[in-house]
Order: structure tokens, then C-alpha cells, then sequence
């Protein structure tokens, strides 16, 4: 997988591997705290796997081999609002590289001075 920036996989990331794990832990707690009972993520297991550090976003795999685009708001408990955190949920690392990534790339790209 290419990954472009402003993503960066959590693999890729040049830290000690109890910084990775701890680091992974902490945003899937957060994604925990945060889905409330409505919310299209609610009572799913996820790893987080890659992320924009620019941004308040993360790529997470879920079940199925699927997996959730999330822009954490950072609350210190459930979001009442189903629609947050915002995710996107996509079928395929490819799909989502495709539908995703790509386009924030350009974008990001352009605002880069």
C-alpha cells in the first residue's frame, strides 16, 4: 500500500513498538468513549491503523475486513449526536485508498506551501 500524505500508517511510524501499541490503545479508547448507542460504530472492535496528524482523523480497521474513516471530536464521554464522531465506512483498504486518501491528498497537496 502507498500511502499518501497526509496519512501515515501506524506501521510506518519510526517509534518503539510500546509507543505504537500504547499510542493505538489511547485513540481506540477514545473511539470507545465517544460512539454513542445510535451511532453506526457502536459495540465494534477497532484497531486503529493509520492517521492524519494534521487533522483529528484516523483510518480504523473493523469487522469484516472493513474499515472506518473517524474524525474524533475528543468529548469526555458519549457524542449524543449519532452522526458523531463523523466515519465513513468503507469495504476495502483499496476503496477506501481510492475514494478517500487520493482526494485528500490532492487537496491537502495544494494547500502545501
Amino acid at each position: 500500500m502507498d500511502w499518501l500524505e497526509p496519512w501515515v500508517a501506524i506501521t510506518d511510524l519510526d517509534w518503539p513498538e510500546q509507543k505504537k501499541v500504547e499510542y493505538c490503545s489511547a485513540w481506540e479508547r477514545q473511539l470507545a468513549r465517544e460512539v454513542g448507542p445510535q451511532h453506526v460504530l457502536r459495540g465494534t472492535t477497532a484497531t486503529l491503523v493509520a492517521r492524519r496528524f494534521d487533522t483529528d482523523d484516523a483510518l480504523f480497521q473493523i469487522p469484516n475486513g472493513q474499515l472506518a474513516e473517524v474524525h474524533l471530536t475528543w468529548s469526555c464521554g458519549e457524542e449524543p449526536d449519532p452522526t458523531w464522531p463523523v466515519a465513513a465506512i468503507f469495504f476495502s483498504l483499496d476503496e477506501w485508498a481510492r475514494e478517500s486518501m487520493a482526494e485528500q491528498h490532492r487537496e491537502w497537496a495544494a494547500n502545501e506551501p
